[in-house]
């Protein structure tokens, strides 16, 4: 389910969660510098669902006065948010509860307390997929249980081979 860097698809859709961008840091931050580099020198754009968004553009401007880091990265262009989810997608609105259900039992938590963006990925994923947008998709996230369960709630679609999870703090830690 977990990939190494090199194991994945160059043409690979990259959905990124909103831990990857916190455990980076403010923009001035080499973490920060380092995913952008990443981002840049491979050519990837990663897209985050809306909810991902959210989370982040709702936080209080640190590091450019007037501009939260995530706006900055999507005026640089190397990362875009996603459209908004169709929740009347059966494969969408599926492969969500799957994502639900699987962080759930890995984390023994109630699924009313699975946090929305988590799910978002997986229904990014599946539209990407289904719609012929993404021939392959790289889930970058730091947390294991929303990554697994992305992986396993798409596959279980019908989507084999087609979507890896990369642990984000490895790729941070590959890249700085």
């Amino acid at each position: 389910m977990q990939g190494t860097t090199e194991s994945i698809p160059e043409n690979a859709v990259w959905i990124a969660d909103s831990g990857v961008f916190i455990a980076c840091g403010r923009q001035q931050r080499n973490k920060y510098t380092a995913l952008e580099r990443f981002a840049q020198r491979n050519e990837i754009t990663f897209v985050i669902p809306q909810r991902v968004y959210e989370e982040l553009g709702g936080a209080p401007d640190r590091s450019t006065p007037g501009q939260t880091p995530i706006n900055s990265a999507i005026d640089t262009g190397w990362v875009t948010v996603a459209d908004e989810l169709d929740y009347t997608n059966p494969t969408v609105s599926s492969v969500m509860d799957g994502v639900r259900g699987f962080i759930a039992r890995e984390s023994n938590r109630s699924e009313d307390n699975i946090e929305k963006a988590d799910t978002a990925l997986g229904g990014v994923a599946a539209h990407l997929l289904e719609s012929g947008k993404a021939a392959s998709i790289c889930v970058l996230t730091t947390d294991d249980d929303a990554g697994n369960g992305v992986v396993t709630a798409i596959e279980a679609h019908g989507f084999d081979g087609q979507i890896t999870f990369k642990d984000g703090f490895e790729l941070i830690a590959e890249i700085t």
